[in-house]
């Protein structure tokens, strides 16, 4: 007497491969599936995991990015240099200074077609966003770090409540810095 496995029968009967069903089936994150020796396959790469069944730590990208331009645009196709011209990175524009975009798909689109002129730094916030909203007091450091030192909000209110400088008794024109040095100058001691 010969057993079938219902199951089995059915799937066959109409016309439903597992086999199949098993490859269509969507994988996460764009992988395109597994290799022999156990590594995942993405789109250009493969990634072999340190333990079997490993799952990477959850990471929440960066919503804004700090942009440097680190190489000369002298002898650069007209199209790179549009490119940072859009982004606020002209010729005219020191090589140190920064730039803060959006990180959305058409902007990283743009940064790749000139990564090899630029530093792309995530903005992290290692204090949290300020509930009041005043970015009075905040510094963006090099490792793209935005910190809010209460010293900086202190001295910004400061500079905003005092008078004029011309309006201070110390104060000194150019007029008058001429005249003391060139008195200084004819008579040294």
């Amino acid at each position: 007497m010969v057993v079938i496995n219902d199951k089995y029968f059915e799937e066959y009967a109409f016309g439903r491969d597992p086999a199949l069903e098993e490859k269509n089936q969507k994988l996460p994150n764009n992988q395109m599936g597994f290799t022999e020796d156990g590594g995942l396959k993405f789109h250009g790469f493969t990634y072999y995991p340190r333990f079997p069944g490993q799952q990477d730590p959850p990471y929440e990208p960066s919503k804004v990015l700090m942009v440097e331009r680190i190489r000369t645009l002298k002898h650069r196709p007209y199209w790179e240099k549009d490119v940072l011209t859009k982004l606020g990175l002209p010729m005219e524009v020191k090589s140190s200074q920064a730039v803060i975009v959006a990180n959305t798909p058409s902007m990283c689109a743009q940064l790749w077609k000139v990564k090899h002129l630029i530093r792309v730094t995530p903005i992290t916030f290692p204090q949290g966003l300020p509930e009041d909203g005043d970015a009075a007091g905040a510094r963006l450091q090099d490792n793209g770090e935005l910190v809010f030192n209460p010293k900086l909000k202190s001295d910004a209110l400061v500079a905003a409540t005092q008078s004029k400088p011309e309006d201070r008794r110390d104060y000194l024109d150019t007029d008058t810095v001429k005249k003391h040095l060139r008195l200084k100058w004819l008579m040294p001691y």
